[in-house]
């Protein structure tokens, strides 16, 4: 086997691996399942992740919703090399996204009020400095409220060494707060959330108004300064009373940097659903949205937000046939952008490569006619110039030459006999 054919057959390998490699991945399609990281039972994260299983099943994608403790654990599900786990819920603030090099950020859904519900035998709690000295639960260590508090109580003094800090999930901070366990609980939740409603109807609990939200968020620029209107959690009980001071973070959903693509498109559509509409706290297409967001924003994500929606794909096809004609695209649109410059350059290669050809035994034609006006050996000029003859009608008769370009050999073979006949002695 010469060089050359190895050489060719090395080229013809490496271009059908190339062509195997695209196919598997044309064909790999989207997952049908999805799990998502969402947090406590009972909870508007889990209740909400219960909303969009129903959305991803109209799609024919089937959804795990996880039970969780609260946001770091969300993190590490999603965060995890192994377990696969497409989505979760975080808090605004609790995470440092350096420590998770695996999550993109898909954007805010909804803002996070921080509530502070203490006892109304208390008195009147004016700010949050007046915490200091009181029994407080903080939420359990591994959701993102308590981190906030922690970091908000820290920030006007309020520590471990001068209070009692007990980490405690809502149901059993409510508890101990009936039971006089506790002074204040923290707990984040949107304004529509259930348990919300419920504590701003409790005789024996009062909801802290944070006269210095507006301070604390200049010092703390991860928070939001939000307004409360009179009656908005209850316009029966006219509860609140009077416009209040919110301090808030988002909820924001995370993924895994290897999420498939298509799943991404189809969750933001998702997103657009359910949280496009107004709520208590925000106006209507406020969320989702790419700000206040932990962690890098996921390339589609931000190409759904540039685009102000979903690609023109996944608006007209299905979920499956949007992922597969736009990696078919993927492969395609490539391709004929080097076989249409090729196609157009073929011709003119061509023509250059047997008008070069031809070019030579011309060159050589002038060459023997030379030797011949000169008075060169005509019995070896002679010989040059039937090998000459020979080459050119070998040429016509085996070469498979294009037919546009024949008239060039037939033209060289007519000129080859005119030398014949002014110098060849018959």
């Amino acid at each position: 086997m010469t060089k050359k054919q190895v050489t060719l057959y090395l080229a013809a390998l490496g271009f059908l691996i190339a062509i195997a490699v695209a196919i598997v991945e044309l064909f790999l399609l989207p997952p049908n399942t999805v799990d998502i990281a969402a947090g406590p039972k009972g909870t508007y994260l889990y209740e909400t992740a219960q909303k969009y299983a129903q959305e991803f099943e109209k799609s024919g994608v089937k959804v795990n919703v996880i039970e969780t403790n609260g946001t770091l654990e969300n993190i590490a599900l999603v965060n995890h090399d192994t377990k696969n786990i497409e989505f979760g819920f975080i808090e605004g603030g609790a995470a440092n996204s350096a420590n998770y090099p695996n999550l993109e950020s898909l954007g805010s859904i909804v803002y996070a009020p921080i509530w502070v519900f203490y006892r109304s035998k208390l008195g009147t709690i004016r700010d949050i400095n007046d915490l200091k000295g009181k029994r407080i639960a903080l939420g359990f260590i591994t959701q993102g409220v308590h981190n906030n508090a922690t970091h908000i109580l820290n920030a006007v003094g309020i520590t471990a060494q001068n209070s009692q800090f007990f980490d405690l999930g809502r149901k059993d901070a409510l508890k101990a707060l009936e039971a006089n366990e506790i002074d204040a609980m923290f707990t984040s939740a949107p304004a529509e959330d259930p348990l919300i409603k419920k504590l701003f109807n409790s005789p024996n609990v009062s909801v802290l108004n944070w006269l210095d939200a507006e301070g604390i968020s200049r010092n703390m620029r991860e928070f939001h300064v939000l307004t409360l209107p009179m009656g908005t959690i209850d316009l029966i009980n006219n509860k609140p009373a009077n416009n209040m001071n919110l301090l808030a973070t988002t909820f924001t959903v995370v993924a895994q940097k290897e999420t498939h693509s298509a799943l991404i498109y189809l969750m933001m559509g998702i997103l657009d659903d359910i949280h496009q509409p107004p709520s208590f706290l925000h106006t209507e297409n406020e969320f989702p949205a790419d700000r206040d967001v932990d962690f890098p924003l996921s390339a589609d994500a931000q190409n759904y937000y540039s685009r102000g929606g979903k690609p023109f794909l996944q608006k007209h096809l299905p979920y499956w046939a949007a992922s597969f004609v736009g990696k078919l695209l993927l492969v395609l649109v490539p391709l004929l952008a080097i076989i249409y410059p090729f196609s157009q350059a073929y011709p003119v290669l061509t023509q250059w490569f047997y008008t070069r050809r031809v070019n030579r035994f011309y060159l050589m034609l002038v060459k023997i006619e030379k030797r011949f006006d000169e008075g060169g050996n005509r019995e070896i000029t002679q010989q040059e110039l039937e090998s000459l003859r020979s080459q050119i009608e070998a040429l016509i008769k085996q070469e498979k030459i294009p037919s546009s370009y024949t008239n060039l050999l037939y033209d060289l073979r007519e000129h080859v006999s005119q030398v014949m006949k002014r110098h060849v002695i018959s």
